[in-house]
């Protein structure tokens, strides 16, 4: 890990302030969703059931020969498929953190709100297993030998290994579901449904990030190479998962067709790249981005092939180390906020560490403790990147950096 990572994952609140304050969050702002879902309410039948931009085979010719009610169909069998995953995710995730705790302190706020996160993911699966059974489907199951490896997984995910495996299981669907859930074509219950899990997913995000920044600093060499690289695994997962052949054919298709034609589709690999582009630039940051994962996000199309846009620590800068330079409008998300801002922001290969930095100002109004909560998302012209407040200018504005790709170019 190169010093700049070792720097960021050393400051910041230790975990039981950080623990601390999910908890208070928590408190704040929970769902219960069987009451918080309107279940009784009419599904509007000329809605969609995922935006139509999301569906694996938008954009494609197969998608345009479908009739709109097709597309609907396909939609909600996507839906199905997506929420049955998450289900066995959740699963999985809660025996792994229940073996975890049995080596904690019971009396600690991370222990404390691990056991939070667990409940929330326990309402979780029910208000998946309720929307499931309302929208008139069968789950997608997984099959005998799948069901071994779930039943596995819990003991491999331990230390380091649970918190990276956590993010890539929740980062992905979550800036995803930010993405769409405001779409107007989509079922108002969906609607509903993914506001609740981003709202609580983003905490367990925080503390997961929180996890592995602490870890990472004290990985042994051969441990951190394993989990660097061992994270690239998920790309195959999820390409199995967004192309299941199962939706295709129970929305009439043909499966195999299907799934060659999602697989192969460009604008199926921007929405993937989108949605996994802010766990991209965390893993970057803190030195989790290992080869062997970079190829494997990028042949499963959760990274992109053109070398000037890769995640790859900064060798995808500007030819010749020459600044790339932005001037715009952006979302700065701290904690789980959103803040509309005005960024100037500019770039370069360094030649001593290889790495692409990048910093600038963000003119805007922050809340008060932005700095006390410098970790943040910056979204800049479509892409989105780790950064890090590092000041309050005496202009009023804040300065912020980041490393490896940039949110623009």
């Amino acid at each position: 890990m190169t010093r700049s990572s070792q720097a960021s994952a050393t400051v910041g609140p230790t975990r039981e302030v950080v623990s601390d304050r999910l908890l208070r969050g928590s408190v704040r702002k929970s769902y219960e969703p069987v009451v918080d879902i309107d279940w009784d309410a009419p599904l509007d039948p000329d809605k969609f059931f995922l935006p139509p931009a999301v569906v694996s085979l938008y954009g494609t010719p197969m998608w345009d020969a479908m009739t709109r009610q097709q597309q609907i169909e396909l939609s909600r069998q996507e839906l199905v498929n997506t929420l049955s995953a998450g289900i066995w995710f959740e699963n999985i995730l809660n025996q792994a953190l229940l073996r975890d705790l049995m080596h904690a302190d019971p009396t600690s706020n991370a222990t404390h709100y691990a056991l939070t996160e667990m409940g929330d993911e326990t309402r979780h699966m029910v208000m998946f297993g309720k929307a499931i059974e309302r929208l008139g489907a069968k789950p997608v199951r997984p099959r005998r030998y799948q069901r071994v490896m779930i039943n596995g997984l819990p003991l491999a995910f331990k230390g380091s290994l649970l918190w990276v495996a956590a993010l890539v299981g929740e980062e992905i669907f979550d800036s995803l579901q930010r993405q769409m859930m405001d779409d107007p074509d989509l079922q108002p219950m969906v609607q509903r449904l993914m506001r609740i899990h981003v709202t609580e997913e983003a905490r367990h995000i925080q503390f997961a990030r929180d996890g592995v920044r602490r870890r990472v600093r004290e990985m042994p060499r051969l441990h951190r190479m394993w989990v660097a690289n061992l994270n690239g695994v998920g790309g195959l997962f999820f390409r199995f998962l967004f192309t299941n052949p199962v939706p295709y054919r129970r929305a009439g298709l043909d499966g195999r067709k299907a799934r060659r034609v999602a697989r192969r589709s460009p604008h199926r690999h921007d929405v993937q790249i989108s949605g996994f582009a802010p766990l991209a630039a965390f893993l970057e940051e803190v030195g989790l981005m290992g080869p062997l994962a970079r190829r494997l996000w990028r042949r499963t199309n959760f990274l992109p092939a053109a070398p000037s846009r890769a995640v790859a620590g900064g060798n995808a800068a500007p030819e010749d180390g020459a600044h790339e330079t932005y001037e715009g409008s952006a979302v700065l998300r701290i904690a789980d906020e959103d803040h509309a801002v005005r960024v100037r922001l500019a770039g370069h290969l360094d030649p001593i560490d290889g790495r692409f930095h990048w910093r600038g100002t963000v003119h805007g109004t922050l809340p008060d403790d932005a700095l006390r909560r410098p970790e943040a998302l910056l979204t800049a012209n479509g892409r989105t990147a780790a950064a890090r407040l590092t000041e309050r200018t005496q202009q009023g504005d804040y300065s912020v950096a980041g490393l490896g790709t940039p949110p623009f170019g």
